[in-house]
């Protein structure tokens, strides 16, 4: 039994794990609903919505924390709804229960997530230092790194000084338009630090359950890969003409995709459907800005029903694991 401010301290992560794993589970249930709806917004907006739904379950966790162990801070603590919103014993955590339980496997499970991503990133670490040998020492006039080999290939990496490559292969099969095409698309993705924001999404949108968590990840990289989209088409004003180079690359490449799941924090042309992205760029309404009122809205309902439920599922656990 641990008491005063450590078992404080233990029972505020207890309530965040829960917290944490009420939202995820909750989430979860509507994916597939939320991911038609995603679609009727633009790519910016796209994108922060996709921000919103992975943080959503911690900001929750936080607030939920601060209402069941904090009540007397709010104006509805006297309100008779609310006899719910609390926790019993707050300042004793019994080490030997499902209180402790939840608290080793949910940090076993962190750290196992944690390191398979260190693992993926030192992964794609070591696949660029061996493209050293194989770099141009005379980069490309725009900033772009020229690969000297055959395959067709351009893509974004690195996470804090984030560069853009193109092959030899690909540059000789492509007109110098079209070129000028993949080149500034892989420095918009360089220039706005597209990989290491989708490493840090990969890392949020780790806690859900793996088939939510592809979804996420694919729906935020194709998000990305439309933004960068956008500003080619700010520079040439020719959609018609991005449109055709995506669908010449997709062809030099066979209709091979690169799976990016393997290699999070890139940002290949390529590695999406090209009927989605080139659908976007023709079509003259990108899309619904953010939804404020809907994002708050949403925000509240969630963390009503999980300050509510939270220490439902406290109480269950006590009634069925009895300490």
């Amino acid at each position: 039994m641990i008491l005063g401010d450590w078992g404080l301290a233990l029972n505020i992560l207890t309530i965040a794990i829960l917290s944490v794993c009420f939202t995820v589970f909750l989430m979860s249930l509507f994916i597939n609903r939320l991911e038609g709806l995603l679609l009727r917004f633009d790519a910016s907006s796209r994108s922060l919505l996709l921000w919103f739904i992975v943080i959503l379950p911690w900001f929750v966790s936080c607030a939920c924390v601060a209402v069941l162990v904090f009540p007397e801070l709010f104006i509805w603590k006297t309100l008779p709804f609310t006899s719910p919103l609390h926790w019993h014993h707050i300042y004793t955590f019994p080490l030997v229960s499902w209180h402790g339980a939840t608290l080793v496997l949910f940090s076993f499970l962190c750290l196992f997530l944690m390191l398979t991503k260190l693992l993926k990133a030192l992964k794609i670490t070591s696949h660029l230092n061996q493209l050293k040998d194989f770099l141009n020492p005379a980069t490309l006039p725009n900033g772009c790194v020229l690969i000297e080999s055959q395959e067709i290939s351009a893509f974004t990496s690195g996470f804090f000084r984030p560069q853009a490559y193109i092959t030899r292969g690909l540059c000789d099969l492509l007109s110098k338009e079209e070129s000028f095409i993949v080149q500034q698309h892989e420095l918009a993705h360089a220039k706005y630090a597209h990989p290491l924001k989708k490493y840090i999404f990969s890392l949020f949108a780790l806690f859900f359950p793996q088939r939510v968590e592809n979804k996420l990840n694919d729906s935020y990289a194709l998000s990305l890969e439309q933004l960068a989209d956008d500003t080619v088409l700010k520079q040439t004003l020719d959609v018609t003409l991005i449109s055709k180079t995506i669908l010449r690359v997709v062809r030099l490449q066979g209709g091979v995709r690169v799976n990016q799941r393997e290699f999070i924090a890139d940002c290949a042309f390529t590695a999406h459907p090209s009927a989605l992205r080139i659908k976007y760029l023709l079509n003259d309404n990108k899309g619904r800005s953010f939804p404020y009122l809907f994002v708050f809205i949403s925000t509240l309902t969630v963390l009503a029903i999980n300050s509510f439920s939270v220490d439902y599922i406290h109480h269950s656990f006590e009634h069925l694991f009895s300490h």
